[in-house]
């Protein structure tokens, strides 16, 4: 079980700890080392960092919402109220120049963005240097109580989430995961293998 480490402030991140997103559920040799760390700040909400091991990441798209796993790509999917009956999950979808998908659903077919919602689109932090990229994205708890209707997190409270690791028209293309996903072909909207993550 992954544990989403309490902190006090964003300048703490470093302190949670490390998800390996080294799972290539469906092969290929192109495997970037990538990693993902997600905390919880109390009365503020989940803080991600995620980043991958990647010199020249593709990045084409620069606006909301847009088709980003197409990019090199980092993401994050997570159902925060699994205990709620029907409740669906969050994906956040980056590439290295910040430009996010943030949609809300029961699965890969029945969603909507959280703008189409009438929600505020989170906004990610890029960073990049020659040898790595990623971005770092605060999950306010004002979000997370507009999409279930419940916003109260505590020591040993579990979501349900994945962290992913993508390009679909990069060089080579690369679907990597921090689960194992038994499925014949790519797709991260596989919410039955999400992992628990307990807050500690």
């Amino acid at each position: 079980m992954y544990q989403i480490k309490t902190i006090r402030s964003a300048e703490e991140l470093s302190s949670g700890n490390v998800a390996d997103i080294s799972v290539y559920n469906w092969g290929g040799e192109y495997r970037p080392e990538s990693k993902a760390t997600l905390c919880f700040i109390p009365n503020e909400g989940f803080l991600l960092k995620i980043w991958s091991m990647e010199e020249n990441p593709r990045a084409t798209f620069t606006g909301k919402n847009e088709g980003v796993c197409r990019d090199s790509c980092l993401e994050f999917f997570a159902n925060f109220k699994p205990e709620l009956a029907n409740s669906g999950y969050l994906n956040f979808e980056c590439n290295a120049n910040g430009a996010l998908l943030c949609c809300y659903g029961e699965n890969r077919y029945d969603r909507k963005t959280v703008l189409e919602m009438g929600f505020t689109h989170p906004t990610a932090v890029p960073f990049r240097t020659d040898r790595v990229w990623g971005y770092t994205l605060l999950i306010p708890l004002t979000l997370l109580q507009a999409v279930y209707g419940d916003a109260s997190f505590s020591t040993g409270s579990i979501i349900k989430g994945n962290f992913y690791k993508c390009g679909d028209d990069t060089a080579v293309p690369h679907y990597g995961s921090y689960t194992e996903i038994q499925c014949d072909h790519p797709d991260f909207h596989r919410p039955e293998y999400f992992a628990d993550m307990q807050i500690v």
